[in-house]
């Protein structure tokens, strides 16, 4: 089974992830997943006891968690990770069963096919401070972009979900102007358009969403994929 959540900004937004307000986790083995949609934070400071607290905890999970990356996120420490292959698309492992599924990367999870985009724009960076709280890593880079095309026309341009930290631009601006993520926006609007798909779930708006029959935003709420709010 595959569960799919929005940011959980660990520690702020990651009581979701408890016992008691997932129950469903415990019922989970090995070969079950849940997949966070951006702003995981869980690799945000190496030192910080709490951060540990949150990845043990997940590490203990007999599933697997697997994130996107979002806008906050601390890229010094993810990027310098080895990149490794799962499931036919590039990973880093932060724990064995705790993984960054990449930009632009096709995956076949336990038979089902996903493209995933992480990144975003923070519209709050005026308040932020380089490589303490902000990242210019939270945008994409040209390589990324060519590298995600190149992937999706390779899989003849046919995927069965696809995961995003932000939206297309249409769908974005239901909720707020994109300031400088236009260029991310459109990218993801270009793939909106190429791309076969069943369902895309993106977070990073902070709300539980179903935007039209194939655009759903994800916070607070677990669900099954596939499953409709």
């Amino acid at each position: 089974m595959i569960y799919i959540t929005g940011d959980t900004h660990i520690p702020l937004d990651s009581g979701k992830l408890l016992p008691e307000n997932f129950p469903e986790g415990s019922m989970l083995d090995e070969n079950d997943y849940l997949i966070i949609l951006g702003d995981f934070g869980g690799v945000w400071d190496n030192k910080s006891p709490e951060h540990k607290k949150w990845l043990d905890f997940l590490s203990s999970r007999r599933y697997t968690t697997l994130f996107i990356d979002g806008n906050h996120e601390n890229f010094d420490i993810l990027n310098a990770m080895e990149v490794e292959l799962f499931c036919g698309g590039k990973v880093h492992k932060v724990r064995d069963n705790i993984i960054h599924l990449m930009r632009g990367q096709v995956y076949n999870i336990a038979g089902t096919v996903f493209f995933t985009f992480g990144g975003g724009f923070s519209r709050d960076r005026e308040r932020r401070i380089p490589h303490i709280s902000w990242w210019k890593e939270e945008m994409p880079t040209d390589k990324e972009y060519e590298e995600g095309m190149k992937n999706l026309k390779e899989n003849g341009y046919m995927v069965d979900y696809i995961l995003t930290h932000t939206a297309p631009l249409s769908v974005i601006s239901q909720f707020f102007l994109p300031f400088g993520e236009t260029k991310l926006n459109q990218y993801l609007s270009e793939v909106d358009r190429l791309v076969s798909y069943k369902k895309w779930y993106f977070g990073h708006v902070h709300a539980d969403k179903e935007v039209d029959d194939r655009h759903t935003a994800l916070y607070n709420k677990i669900i099954e994929l596939g499953e409709t709010l």
